[in-house]
């Protein structure tokens, strides 16, 4: 029963981790930032391709800001791990929304 317990608990812990919040999923690409307050720029590395824009909202969000702005985006092989990439995002974060 405990071990029961704490498997749900993971299995809880798993599916929460990989959701945004509601006002984080509407943060989006902003291209004219002349009425927004930069926050800061970031970083994002992953080897998921597919969730690269999922980390970026989500960091985004951390730092308090509502829009971002990719400056570059990269891949590279990921040494040690044969036929594996990895993918680096860099972009700013910004504040629009009043």
């Amino acid at each position: 029963m405990k071990n029961l317990c704490l498997i749900l608990m993971l299995l809880v812990l798993v599916a929460c981790a990989g959701t945004l919040p509601p006002e984080a999923q509407k943060i989006s690409s902003v291209s004219d930032t002349s009425k927004c307050t930069f926050i800061k720029n970031d970083v994002v590395d992953t080897m998921q391709p597919y969730k690269q824009i999922f980390f970026v909202q989500r960091v985004t969000y951390n730092a308090g800001g509502d829009s971002y702005k990719i400056l570059s985006t990269s891949d590279y092989a990921v040494p040690g791990l044969s036929n594996s990439r990895s993918y680096m995002i860099n972009f700013e974060i910004w504040k629009c929304k009043k």
